[in-house]
């Protein structure tokens, strides 16, 4: 137990840190931006959020203020200014905001986002590198020292990465050669999504690929944890990230730039205190870090992906088709959905929704596709047509057909 705790002791700079970068993030994540725009595709409620989205529903005008909420209060906590009430009140609007586009149908992971700055909540995390230090200090308050406070909520994120990888990783494991066997196609329809060339790779590059990703996602968690194999473990998420990047054109940035609270910045930065203040209570981040991690584990080992605010992040265990599918819009002021504006659409959940509502092209999905896409539902006499088109990926011939 004694090594235990002295491994989850941390410094106050390395936790401060720890909160400037999740701040940073967030405040430049396109997610968190685009969010509100999503509420008027708002439909089922994913796995653990349905009762919140019932007693909330989520709207417009509530998520610009949910919007609101996250700007300012992000903001101070990323200066550091009354940061116990202000990093509190910007992670819980922070699940509220990102939950509103996970109800559209189309649940992408942006949670790491939201559980990353509930620990940074869960600390003292203002004590240094903060305005709040800069009053402290004006009063003549001690300088605080190390303590389990600050380390907790560190080192859960470091598990909580950990994790993340994990059992993804796991999935395919147990999907053992058929999820090797489907890797090229999956390959082939993540590229056409996003309007990539063609990747030709020979099959035994797939396979070496493919089993060298299922190693990393299954050890990576075990090197970060330790300190003499944390920066190895580091080294290879990024060279992970780069090829999963030139591969499938995945990039992941709101993830990879969290791995600041990897770096020992306590060696470098930290001066040894003349008085230390008493230590704070680590209860508020143990029983936080508990809480996250334990709903990890929970939906990991489920592979439940389409959840909110705790999921499993994407497994790809169910094998890609070997067709695309999408659909068209045009009405009488021009084509309004096409192959090209897809590519270009803010993040996949455009590809999400289209491909829903070309596999199912129920009357209900087009109006909800027109509503997402406009903003409103259609006028008389303005739609033209809807068109499902279907790529075929290995030979690339398309097929067009009216709904």
């Amino acid at each position: 137990m004694e090594r235990v705790r002295a491994w989850a002791t941390g410094q106050p700079v390395d936790l401060a840190v720890f909160r400037i970068t999740v701040s940073a993030v967030i405040l430049l994540s396109l997610d968190v931006w685009d969010a509100p725009k999503w509420a008027g595709a708002v439909g089922l409620a994913p796995v653990g959020w349905r009762t919140v989205a019932s007693l909330l529903p989520a709207s417009t005008a509530t998520a610009f203020i949910a919007l609101g909420f996250v700007v300012v209060f992000t903001s101070l906590t990323l200066i550091g200014a009354w940061t116990r009430v202000s990093s509190v009140v910007a992670a819980v609007s922070l699940v509220w905001l990102l939950g509103v586009p996970q109800q559209s149908g189309v649940v992408l992971h942006t949670h790491h986002l939201a559980w990353f700055l509930a620990l940074v909540a869960s600390g003292p995390s203002g004590e240094v590198v903060s305005f709040d230090a800069w009053r402290a200090r004006r009063r003549g308050a001690p300088v605080p020292g190390p303590s389990l406070a600050h380390g907790l909520p560190v080192r859960a994120a470091w598990l909580s990465i950990g994790l993340i990888f994990f059992f993804p990783g796991l999935w395919k494991l147990l999907g053992g050669a058929s999820w090797l066997e489907g890797l090229p196609t999956l390959i082939a329809w993540k590229r056409f999504q996003l309007g990539l060339p063609r990747l030709e790779v020979p099959p035994l590059l797939h396979r070496v690929g493919g089993a060298g990703s299922i190693a990393f996602e299954l050890s990576v968690g075990a090197l970060l944890v330790f300190r003499r194999t944390r920066m190895l473990g580091v080294i290879a998420a990024f060279a992970f990230h780069a090829g999963v990047q030139f591969v499938m054109g995945i990039a992941f940035s709101s993830l990879w730039s969290c791995y600041l609270v990897f770096v020992p910045w306590s060696r470098w930065f930290a001066s040894a205190p003349n008085a230390v203040s008493p230590a704070p209570s680590p209860r508020p981040a143990l029983m936080l870090a508990s809480v996250v991690l334990g709903a990890q584990v929970l939906t990991g080992a489920l592979g439940l992906e389409s959840a909110w605010p705790v999921a499993c992040y994407p497994t790809f265990r169910t094998r890609a088709p070997a067709q695309m599918r999408w659909v068209e819009l045009e009405t009488s002021d021009g084509m309004v959905v096409s192959v090209d504006r897809l590519r270009q659409g803010p993040n996949q959940r455009w590809w999400g929704l289209s491909e829903q509502a070309a596999w199912d092209p129920s009357r209900e999905r087009l109006e909800a596709l027109f509503a997402m896409l406009l903003g409103r539902p259609p006028r008389a006499g303005e739609l033209i047509r809807w068109t499902r088109v279907t790529a075929d990926l290995q030979s690339g011939a398309t097929t067009r057909e009216p709904l």
